[in-house]
């Protein structure tokens, strides 16, 4: 084969590898883009549950104007909480609170339906940053709960404690008292459910004892239990 044709050869393959290589990242660039613009038009999916009464202990949760969930304390001094699927009427898990004893929480579909010590479900542990969260494990992975200033309570995996999956969101003119849920909590929604009453309760009750220390007495609370009327405040 003479010098020509071997040039005139390696000419075309290398304008052909040109060819293709400037197609495949053509067709790669088109692609990416295709996948942003997917994950701006479909967001990843948001579930509003929303709290019928200023109470963790006694309320209905709402998706889209009916009843889902059913939280419900019957007994004066609080002993015993159930949290009910509304629309199968299955109970679906029990806190009890002991004197004597260890708190505990049962789940229907959880560890075989029997009882299990509260503080040793919802682990209680101190952050880097010297701030409590509490560790659940479930079938979708770990998560810990934590206490957020704009969003009170947050549930984020456990590597990840800025990225919330479940919150609380507090009332606005806008927006109503509700638990605010990411896509894919679906299998353990009754352990998110238990959790948040649980705490919820907890830091009321905080709340509640910092304000009597303080020498305060408050007759009336916001929705979150967070915010007080100054005006209804006395002081001791």
């Amino acid at each position: 084969m003479s010098l020509g044709l071997v040039l005139q050869n390696c000419g075309r393959f290398l304008k052909s590898s040109y060819v293709s290589c400037k197609l495949l990242l053509t067709f790669l660039r088109h692609a990416l883009d295709s996948r942003s613009q997917v994950t701006l038009v479909n967001p990843e999916p948001i579930t509003e549950l929303v709290l019928t009464k200023n109470s963790a202990l006694n309320t209905l949760l709402l998706y889209k104007g009916k009843a889902r969930y059913q939280v419900a304390t019957v007994d004066a001094n609080a002993a015993r909480t159930t949290i009910t699927d509304v629309r199968s009427g299955e109970l679906l898990a029990e806190i009890k609170r002991r004197t004597f004893h260890s708190d505990t929480v049962k789940f229907t579909h959880f560890f075989d339906g029997k009882a299990v010590k509260i503080k040793e479900w919802l682990r209680e542990e101190k952050m880097a940053n010297g701030h409590k969260r509490w560790n659940i494990e479930s079938s979708a992975g770990n998560f810990s709960w934590r206490k957020d200033v704009t969003r009170r309570l947050a549930l984020c995996p456990s590597h990840n404690m800025e990225s919330p999956i479940v919150w609380l969101q507090l009332p606005t003119k806008e927006k109503p008292y509700a638990l605010v849920f990411k896509g894919g909590v679906e299998s353990f929604v009754a352990q998110i459910l238990a959790a948040f009453v649980i705490l919820e309760q907890e830091i009321r009750l905080e709340e509640k004892e910092f304000f009597r220390a303080d020498g305060f007495v408050c007759d009336e609370r916001t929705l979150a239990g967070m915010y007080v009327d100054t005006g209804n405040f006395n002081r001791r």
